[in-house]
């Protein structure tokens, strides 16, 4: 393997972890907002 195809794999592997807890994250807020709306769950307003 040439240091140019290491280096671009180095790059990916250092990458990839952040990428998929970020995407995860997303996937699971977006995912839970579409659960508490299809319940019809309502946002809780302070009264002041």
């Amino acid at each position: 393997m040439s240091a140019l195809e290491s280096m671009i794999w180095t790059v990916l592997g250092y990458l990839a972890m952040p990428t998929i807890f970020i995407v995860g994250f997303v996937g699971v807020a977006a995912t839970s907002l579409f659960v508490l709306k299809m319940l019809g769950a309502k946002s809780i307003q302070s009264k002041t």
